[in-house]
């Protein structure tokens, strides 16, 4: 007899249990919270995640063109305009610190972005500019003028006072070439969160409106101290609008070419394409309706780190404040700007295209009075220095600048918007700055304008 081998029953049950034992082992190394293919798929996206801390932070150091690890200095009163400083602490975001994936996540130390970087006014002042803008000049005080184009960086730095840069050509168009600044252009209002309010001035049409304070740009003013406002009225320059565009004077039965120079019988132009601009030597954008100026605003400047929108009515009672003293008198009833009334302010020949205009048929002419003063029209952007507060341009007139407020008539039949800052048809004594006048938000004529603001994001 021989005996018989082979294996058991016993022992096969023993295999097959030890091999589903291993398999499960190998499954929890692989695919477990700490299994390889998790730590892999983490690790994968840790290193996305530490390539995109490194872009943003490679960025950082290529904007401010620093070398290595080189520390950026703190800001004192020695600290020269225009150099790049340290940020405070409350401008800066944490980048998330967790990554998360289905079955697991890690923790990573974090490191701090901001959407803005520090530039010193020279007097011990520090001002958050946003990626994409440059600091060209001025102080908190005298009000800090920024660009976006990198040919305008520190061109006025310590200077308070900026001057708007352009160079005109013999027909009053801007010649870019020659200009000293050449990019769109905002100027910081500084303010504390606490004075970020609304201001009952006692001037507004007959109408009601809402005495609320903003709070969606609040959270901003909170963290920065203050807010960019356009340093100029809307510009048209890089605008294309519908040709031959036509307006019926519903009364006379005329037909004028081109923007009408009347009331709500014409509507407002059609753009069919470009951006409006804040610079120099601009044709204002007029005959702008609400939804428009809303439009154009929201449209114009939209980056990772910034957006622009129209003014909202709580920006505009702060800037006009910061534009003069304490005593809001002046604010009342005051003759600087482009008013129908002002012969005080003097407008170089060739500085603007629309400056003696017939509200009949909308004819323009560069006619001059004996005293060489032009007093009636619609003008160009910073057409006089006259025209400027606080290197801000044209906010007493030349337009009326259609604001993110709400206005109602007194029998609450419909809103409409609240517009400030009087225009070239208005006198000063009746429409000042602080005036609140509320038109239908629908209705556009040659006085209608507005101004971009800078929300940083």
């Amino acid at each position: 007899m021989y005996k018989k081998s082979g294996i058991t029953l016993i022992a096969l049950i023993i295999t097959i249990v030890t091999l589903l034992i291993l398999a499960g082992v190998s499954i929890a190394i692989l695919t477990g919270d700490n299994g390889i293919l998790t730590k892999a798929k983490l690790a994968e996206e840790l290193t996305v995640k530490k390539q995109e801390e490194n872009n943003i932070l490679k960025q950082y150091e290529s904007l401010l063109e620093i070398e290595g690890n080189k520390e950026l200095p703190n800001n004192t009163e020695k600290t020269e305009a225009g150099t790049i400083v340290k940020l405070p602490n409350n401008w800066l975001s944490a980048i998330p610190d967790e990554i998360s994936t289905d079955n697991g996540s890690i923790i990573i130390p974090s490191k701090k972005i901001a959407n803005v970087y520090a530039v010193s006014d020279g007097k011990s002042n520090t001002i958050p500019v946003p990626y994409g803008f440059y600091y060209v000049g001025g102080t908190v005080n005298s009000g800090v003028v920024i660009s976006d184009n990198v040919a305008d960086k520190n061109k006025f730095k310590g200077q308070e006072d900026v001057p708007a840069g352009a160079s005109y050509n013999s027909d009053g168009t801007v010649n870019i070439e020659n200009s000293e600044l050449r990019g769109n252009q905002f100027v910081w209002i500084p303010c504390e969160a606490k004075d970020y309010v609304k201001i009952d001035f006692g001037l507004q049409a007959s109408t009601g409106w809402d005495t609320s304070t903003n709070t969606a740009e609040l959270v901003l003013v909170e963290k920065y101290n203050g807010f960019y406002v356009g340093r100029y009225e809307a510009g048209t320059s890089e605008i294309t609008l519908e040709q031959n565009i036509k307006w019926e004077n519903a009364s006379t039965g005329n037909v004028i070419n081109g923007w009408g120079w009347q009331n709500q019988n014409y509507t407002s132009s059609k753009v069919i394409g470009g951006k409006i601009t804040s610079k120099a030597g601009e044709i204002p954008y007029y005959h702008a309706d609400y939804t428009t100026a809303v439009e154009m605003s929201k449209n114009m400047i939209n980056t990772e780190y910034v957006r622009s929108g129209l003014i909202t009515g709580t920006m505009w009672d702060v800037m006009i404040s910061f534009m003069t003293t304490d005593n809001y008198s002046e604010l009342k009833s005051s003759p600087w700007g482009n008013y129908y009334d002002n012969t005080n302010i003097v407008y170089t020949a060739g500085r603007g295209r629309y400056l003696a205009v017939d509200i009949n048929n909308g004819s323009i002419s560069n006619a001059t009075v004996s005293d060489d003063n032009y007093h009636f029209g619609i003008r160009t952007t910073a057409s006089s220095e006259g025209v400027k507060r606080k290197n801000i341009y044209d906010v007493a007139g030349n337009q009326w600048e259609r604001t993110q407020e709400s206005a109602y008539m007194t029998n609450s039949t419909y809103y409409i918007d609240s517009n400030r800052g009087g225009s070239f048809f208005d006198y000063y004594t009746r429409c000042p700055i602080s005036y609140r006048e509320a038109p239908p938000s629908i209705e556009t004529h040659t006085t209608r304008g507005f101004r971009p603001a800078l929300f940083i994001k």
